[in-house]
């Protein structure tokens, strides 16, 4: 889909609007979708296949809107059934989008970004043949970010020490062709080559902060 500049631009107040739901998700859903597009430009994925991978990107997470907050935002471990709430997120955000002229696409990535190459994901435990490119490449974004978040329970992880766990895990949760576009990226600076200064002061400080591509 060739998303148009109008629905874009809604897209991006409406991410600011969830974002602000929780202080501690402040411009996750844009820092997600930045590096969504430029991880897909590195893997070669079509030019028109970016617009979705990046609305996909900045709503994945729309569904865990619609679950209580208290257990969203809790600062301990979920308990079973905590969890089980909150693995439904991606099935309501697909919910809320499939229906809408143009959003299909969209919504399937939204519905997989939690599946996993080994099919141990959620909530269908898909094969890794059937999950979108643009949910494998979300995965590994939103991890990376998730866990350099800084958080009220804890600190967030140095970014180098992300990428390794990044790798750990690569070909079990995460698909290897995107570890590795991402990691490459990250090591050469180029991660950032679409954010603003404002937009890296912004981003979660470490004694050792990204570095920004000359």
């Amino acid at each position: 889909m060739e998303a148009s500049q109008p629905l874009m631009r809604m897209v991006r107040v409406l991410t600011h609007v969830i974002d602000a739901a929780d202080p501690h998700t402040r411009g996750r859903s844009l820092r997600i979708a930045r590096y969504a597009v430029r991880v897909a430009r590195e893997l070669g994925v079509p030019e028109s296949q970016h617009a979705d991978i990046e609305l996909g990107a900045m709503l994945h997470d729309l569904g865990r809107y619609a679950i209580l907050n208290d257990v969203v935002q809790t600062p301990r471990a979920l308990d079973a059934g905590e969890r089980a709430m909150v693995q439904t997120h991606p099935t309501i955000g697909w919910e809320m989008l499939r229906d809408i002229p143009g959003m299909a696409n969209v919504a399937e990535i939204i519905y997989s970004h939690h599946e996993r190459p080994d099919g141990g994901g959620y909530p269908r435990q898909l094969d890794a043949e059937r999950i979108p490119i643009g949910a494998r490449i979300i995965m590994v974004c939103a991890a990376y970010d998730a866990m350099t978040e800084e958080r009220p329970y804890r600190h967030g992880l140095p970014p180098v020490v992300a990428c390794d766990e990044l790798r750990r895990h690569s070909g079990t949760q995460f698909f290897s062709d995107v570890v590795d576009a991402f990691v490459r990226l990250h090591d050469t600076g180029r991660l950032w080559d679409s954010f603003t200064r404002h937009e890296m002061d912004l981003y979660v400080r470490h004694p050792e902060p990204p570095r920004m591509a000359a």
